[in-house]
């Protein structure tokens, strides 16, 4: 799944975000999203991250939620913190992030 980024005022595509593909055997996604630089910086990588994993935890498919960001890549970074995103992992060439796993109901 992956959708597209509009700014209405703009009436202008500014990004997308989703998911890289469906859950696994085990139920985990990983997200991804880009917003062009022109728009970064106010606040919509979040929004639509948050919104992303919002809507994840409700598929009785999903179990898990992960990210994965460039180390240098501060912006990423701190979209991820916001949306409550906690750093799983620190290789050599990427950080991976995990959103807290929580028991479906």
């Amino acid at each position: 799944m992956e959708g597209i980024i509009v700014h209405i005022a703009d009436n202008m595509v500014i990004g997308s975000m989703g998911f890289k593909a469906p859950p696994d055997r085990d139920g985990w996604v990983e997200i991804g999203y880009d917003v062009v630089p022109a728009y970064q910086g106010h606040g919509y990588a979040t929004e639509m991250a948050h919104a992303l994993v919002l809507w994840a935890l409700e598929q009785p498919s999903v179990r898990r939620i992960t990210a994965e960001c460039l180390p240098d890549n501060w912006a990423s970074i701190r979209v991820l913190q916001k949306i409550g995103m906690q750093q799983d992992d620190a290789g050599e060439d990427m950080l991976r992030w995990e959103f807290p796993v929580r028991e479906k109901r």
